[in-house]
């Protein structure tokens, strides 16, 4: 039981290795929803985005 245990805890923490580093594609969506204003003033209504 400790073994399985013991198992588990490696694989959990060996998923968090890369924790906080996005894709490039990740961004890119997250551009698209947040908007920079005043990179794309365009995009914003009174400085905030829409």
């Amino acid at each position: 039981m400790k073994k399985i245990i013991a198992l588990l805890m490696v694989v959990l923490l060996s998923a968090c290795v890369k924790v906080g580093e996005f894709s490039p594609e990740s961004h890119a969506l997250y551009e698209k929803g947040n908007p920079d204003c005043e990179k794309t003033p365009e995009r914003c209504i009174d400085g905030v985005p829409w």
